[in-house]
């Protein structure tokens, strides 16, 4: 079984040798606005697109624990780790569409202006069997979707080895606690790669895609 995974993100270059050796990105989409009406657009187009790099480096983090697995990339940053949520709705909203089983959203606000709105799309991804990964809290900070009950939530340890994240209980429930480092690169120190808790959502992504891939169908 191939597991599909979506990664909404600021894209994938789909031929890095890390992402082209362990997986492939099948479908590429980006998205753009919203305009003075409050559209956002979304163009197809071919994969490979990554101006900024953080894509890429979750790809390759997501993909070097789930071999074999297919990206689909949906871009809604290009050249800082920043957009309009709408972007991000309308990403989530297309990721329904995919036929996949894993989202892996590795940003989010950390405000709760958008719960409404997440909340239906998480109760639409729960129904549908997709499990959508995001980081639940940065700095201190709660962050949505990841702190929302449909979405699985991504909090730091940096003790924990990259490849076994472990699940445990933190206040009212429970999220997963992951390594917030992604793989490391011959001849780079770790601290200069990039690290955070949208790698440590991506070592999650990546983790539960073998385990769903592992499993007897």
């Amino acid at each position: 079984m191939t597991v599909r995974i979506v990664l909404v993100d600021s894209g994938v270059h789909a031929e890095h040798p890390h992402v082209r050796e362990h997986g492939r990105v099948v479908a590429s989409s980006t998205f753009r606005g919203p305009d003075e009406r409050g559209v956002v657009t979304r163009d197809d187009d071919a994969p490979g697109t990554d101006e900024l790099g953080h894509g890429t480096a979750a790809a390759e983090a997501i993909l070097d624990l789930a071999r074999g697995a297919e990206i689909v990339s949906l871009r809604v940053f290009e050249r800082a780790p920043v957009c309009p949520f709408e972007r991000v709705l309308a990403a989530l909203r297309h990721a329904l569409e995919l036929d996949a089983r894993f989202v892996n959203l590795s940003l989010g606000p950390p405000d709760e202006r958008w719960r409404e709105e997440l909340e239906r799309l998480g109760a639409e991804f729960a129904a549908r069997g997709i499990t959508v990964v995001s980081p639940a809290a940065e700095r201190g900070l709660p962050m949505v979707p990841g702190a929302l009950a449909d979405f699985t939530g991504v909090l730091v340890d940096a003790r924990r080895p990259r490849d076994t994240p472990e699940l445990r209980a933190s206040g009212a429930r429970s999220y997963w606690f992951a390594s917030p480092y992604p793989r490391d690169l011959p001849g780079l120190a770790r601290a200069r790669n990039l690290a955070g808790v949208s790698m440590a959502a991506a070592n999650v992504t990546g983790f539960l895609a073998r385990r769903a891939n592992d499993s007897p169908t």
